[in-house]
């Protein structure tokens, strides 16, 4: 029986000898590892809101960019449009010069 009870009491110090190094860790390092996680959780919440940030920045430039190309289309229609009407211009002038001045 006595080797039994020293089998056992290894066992016994050992967790307690565990968790007296546990609680000696805490004392030593458990304010920075706290203050540690602290500025951690805080710099993760600066990137998710500089995430954030970013996303809503790159939608208005593409939105913006969207506006500019459909404002270019509109604006190169009617030019195309000027063009196209100073051509059929001219060509009514052009005409009318070959017949006399008498088209106008």
């Amino acid at each position: 029986m006595r080797n039994e009870k020293l089998a056992g009491e290894p066992a016994a110090n050992g967790a307690a000898d565990a968790e007296a190094i546990d609680q000696v860790r805490e004392l030593l390092f458990g304010a920075t590892k706290r203050t540690t996680e602290a500025r951690l959780d805080d710099i993760d919440r600066q990137i998710a809101l500089l995430r954030d940030d970013l996303a809503a920045r790159f939608a208005s430039l593409e939105a913006r960019l969207a506006d500019q190309g459909r404002d270019t289309d509109a604006r190169h229609a009617r030019s195309i449009d000027n063009i196209g009407e100073a051509i059929a211009e001219l060509g009514a002038t052009i005409k009318a010069l070959g017949t006399g001045g008498k088209a106008r």
